[in-house]
């Protein structure tokens, strides 16, 4: 009776043990990264939740031929906003983008390093430094 007791304990052991860790990442709190919440805050009223833009009135984030082609004015828009046309995969789009001033410098980096390296975009991360360069050129 006792070897049935603990063939029974042996074979039930790994089901119990998987159950555990199904149960347990249950409650795994997933913690976002600056960037991500950044974006959120600031930006996805705009440019939608997944980077998309909104129809012909604000460029999409998600696959961007700009960004890939312009990393290093991103800091600038981001701070000053944009004035005046921009071609974004093809599209023409001309609606103003606001300013947001009160981003530092260290949260713009998170922001970019983010929009970069999401919504289907690869292109390189940016230093710190190269920001802070970034916003020294700004026209």
């Amino acid at each position: 009776m006792k070897l049935f007791k603990s063939k029974i304990l042996l074979a039930i052991l790994p089901v119990l043990f998987f159950v555990g860790l199904l149960v347990g990442n249950l409650f795994v709190f997933r913690v976002k990264e600056q960037g991500q919440v950044l974006y959120e805050t600031h930006c996805s009223g705009c440019h939608m939740e997944q980077g998309q833009g909104l129809a012909q009135l604000i460029p999409p984030i998600s696959k961007s031929d700009w960004i890939a082609n312009n990393a290093d004015k991103l800091a600038c828009i981001i701070r000053y906003g944009q004035q005046g046309a921009i071609i974004v995969n093809g599209i023409n789009y001309n609606q103003p983008m606001p300013a947001n001033p009160n981003l530092t410098d260290i949260e713009l980096h998170n922001l970019i390093n983010y929009i970069v390296r999401n919504f289907g975009n690869q292109t390189a991360k940016r230093s710190l430094g190269q920001i802070q360069q970034d916003l020294n050129n700004c026209k």
